[in-house]
């Protein structure tokens, strides 16, 4: 799309007042008078989408709205005063408590016999001094 038409774009979208530049150089140039053609479209959609300015809620849409709010328990502590909700709270809370305890008594060693056996860790000092000297020896002498 050229300057020209860039320029004055919004305008011409608007219906207002456009350069007589603007519809000459339209009807010259096939491509700018397209792409306007799609913006006019895309245009046109949009507006189309617009809702009506006065729409107005059912008869005792408000009074709906107030009564679901005034129904509504007061505090979330209150949910626990519920009945279901207390009977399957202490269900999961026991069947928790019983998985626990299932893990605890399968997992925990017992006896003597389970005892690990003490762990030999045998160093050789001289040798890894060899290594790391090796090591440096390497790096100073690494050319690229």
């Amino acid at each position: 799309m050229h300057q020209s038409i860039r320029e004055s774009l919004e305008e011409y979208l608007k219906n207002a007042d456009v350069p007589a530049e603007f519809k000459t150089h339209l009807g010259e140039c096939a491509e700018c008078a397209g792409e306007v053609r799609s913006l006019e479209e895309q245009s046109q959609l949009l507006r189309s989408l617009r809702s009506a300015p006065d729409i107005e809620p059912r008869a005792g849409f408000y009074a709906r709205v107030l009564e679901r709010i005034e129904s509504q328990p007061a505090s979330i502590w209150a949910v626990f005063l519920d009945r279901k909700f207390g009977f399957r709270l202490a269900v999961a809370s026991a069947a928790l408590i019983a998985l626990l305890g299932t893990y605890l008594v399968t997992s925990e060693p017992s006896g003597p016999e389970s005892a690990s056996a003490p762990v030999v860790v045998s160093t050789d000092i001289p040798r890894q001094q060899q290594q790391r000297d090796a090591v440096l020896v390497d790096l100073a002498s690494y050319h690229q």
